[in-house]
């Protein structure tokens, strides 16, 4: 592989981070990379710098000494350290901070609240300066250009980011495609190429836009937990009620991407919500009051919420007709256009250019002289 191949496949894998790392944004999870805007971490993480965000389902305990990016009650994904674990919980400091996230007001963090932690070589962490700044600045470039081009038209803001968002991903990753796709053609002295197949490209590109939309509805959605306590006599505290009463709770839907989504809300008889269908905008928080009934016996009792999360790229309407057939049939019917939207769109910057490149191979073959050719030329 020569010099140029070497800084193509460099220019490709700075692309693809900045893909990663725009996309967490957008979808409110970190995919592999994350970044701080603040200064709370320094000077161990710079505002504005990469990191690499690794999965708690593969780094295993959490322990102090930790930079943990983990959720927090109305602020989003927050990256400090842990420096204290507690029967309550983790208690958390940004390194540049005077006080603990919890002598603050902040609710401790447990391992569920935990979604990735930042890689570490040592006491080190690994960091890309400026990479955040950049995938920031993209991001800003699409909600601006959005902006334009709704208040032109007198539309909606909330409900088109998500498609300006999934053009953003298409576009970067099909840079990306087609930078690597340009590290194959060989240079004018040079023969030689990283031998990436472009079917292999095509296929990867579909699965990482589909790995991603997938992701944005999947992860956090699920099933949540509410208790009630019915006790006798009831004491003036949270969820507490006389056997066979009601108590008042919450439950939260938050959106820590830019792409707006909407969700479903499925419970039992013994749970009331003032509403089962929530469409929440990025960055937002909606609540959704909650009637929690308890039975005519004393005790603990769990109530569960189920949640189902899907992009709001199709048209509220059409998504509530597809959900009564089948809650999973929305999900199908946004990530399948995507997957081949993206399986066409990698198709078309890689496919023409692979047969570009075979005719300039077996043009190159034919014009090489032959044994007989270079037997004359040493005579």
């Amino acid at each position: 592989m020569n010099f140029q191949n070497l800084s193509h496949l460099f220019q490709a894998v700075l692309i693809v981070s900045v893909i990663a790392l725009s996309v967490g944004h957008a979808l409110g999870q970190p995919v592999l990379l994350s970044y701080v805007t603040s200064d709370s971490m320094e000077p161990t993480i710079e505002p504005g710098d990469g990191f690499v965000a690794v999965p708690t389902a593969i780094t295993g305990e959490t322990t102090p000494g930790d930079i943990v990016i983990y959720q927090s009650t109305g602020e989003g994904l927050v990256t400090h350290r842990v420096v204290d674990e507690t029967p309550a919980g983790y208690v958390t400091r940004g390194d540049a901070n005077p006080v603990t996230d919890q002598d603050g007001g902040d609710p401790h963090v447990t391992e569920e609240d935990i979604v990735a932690k930042a890689l570490q070589v040592g006491d080190t962490v690994v960091t890309v300066p400026g990479l955040g700044t950049a995938a920031a600045a993209i991001g800003g470039s699409v909600n601006t250009v959005q902006l334009l081009i709704t208040s032109e038209l007198g539309g909606d803001s909330s409900e088109s980011s998500g498609l300006a968002y999934l053009l953003l991903v298409l576009s970067l990753v099909g840079y990306a495609v087609e930078t690597v796709r340009d590290s194959r053609r060989p240079g004018p002295d040079d023969g030689d190429d990283i031998g990436v197949s472009p079917r292999f490209l095509t296929v990867a590109f579909t699965l990482f836009v589909v790995a991603l939309a997938a992701a944005a509805m999947l992860v956090p959605a699920g099933t949540a937990s509410l208790t009630v306590i019915s006790s006798d006599p009831a004491p003036d505290a949270e969820r507490v009620t006389e056997p066979g009463g009601t108590v008042e709770t919450t439950y939260y839907i938050e959106n820590d991407g830019v792409i707006p989504v909407v969700s479903r809300l499925e419970t039992g008889d013994d749970i009331t919500l003032e509403r089962n269908e929530v469409a929440v905008s990025g960055r937002e928080r909606v609540a959704v009051p909650v009637t929690l009934a308890a039975p005519d016996e004393t005790g603990h009792y769990e109530r569960s919420v189920v949640e189902y999360r899907y992009l709001y790229l199709l048209p509220r309407s059409l998504l509530e007709a597809l959900y009564e057939i089948h809650p999973r049939i929305p999900f199908g019917a946004i990530v399948v256009p995507i997957g081949i939207s993206a399986h066409v769109l990698g198709r078309i910057l890689v496919g023409s250019e692979s047969v570009r490149e075979t005719r300039d191979r077996e043009r190159r073959r034919r014009s090489r002289p032959g044994l007989f050719d270079r037997i004359r030329k040493q005579k």
